[in-house]
């Protein structure tokens, strides 16, 4: 038996990749990775860098306060700078609009998917537009985590904690003990 928190995981993040526009298949180009996990100390931070950089992909981190949260308590960005990878906690999501993709808000930038399936940063919007724009992103993305509930992803994997992305176990064969 696998633990309701791997699906309800996957539902949120899928449903977070469709919203921003990311493909669902792996791209030819693929440049992001999306993962969830519990609360991160610095320890956990740093081994999420270093999978990052192992992949040489952005990513995007939910995390749950615990197993059973039933929504992500803190979105985060790994990203790939110039000199190192970067930790950014605290995005906010956002939307222009019910049908605009929805955006992150992080370190005074916005940032979204490309047509090239890249992370890019650009201005924030307007100050106005702010909060209607990040509460019309939590509805839409509440709604289709919710569509999804159950969803069970194939490809995904579990990385243990400390362990290069080599060691990672398949989701699907993992099992926990009643």
């Amino acid at each position: 038996m696998t633990h309701p928190y791997l699906a309800r995981g996957q539902a949120w993040t899928f449903a977070l990749r469709t919203l921003m526009g990311y493909p669902p298949h792996e791209p030819s180009r693929h440049t992001m990775g999306f993962c969830t996990s519990g609360p991160r100390d610095f320890d956990h931070i740093m081994h999420l860098t270093e999978l990052a950089a192992d992949m040489g992909r952005d990513m995007l981190h939910l995390t749950f306060e615990e197993l059973e949260s039933q929504e992500p308590c803190l979105i985060s960005l790994v990203l790939h700078q110039p000199r190192c990878v970067e930790w950014m906690p605290g995005c906010r999501l956002y939307a222009a609009s019910k049908q605009a993709p929805v955006e992150l808000l992080q370190g005074g930038r916005r940032w979204r998917i490309d047509e090239r399936n890249q992370l890019v940063s650009g201005k924030l919007p307007p100050r106005h537009l702010l909060a209607h724009g990040e509460q019309i992103a939590w509805e839409r993305w509440r709604k289709m985590a919710e569509e999804m509930d159950g969803l069970k992803l194939a490809g995904n994997s579990f990385v243990p904690q400390r362990k290069p992305l080599a060691d990672a176990i398949p989701v699907a064969a993992i099992r926990i003990a009643g």
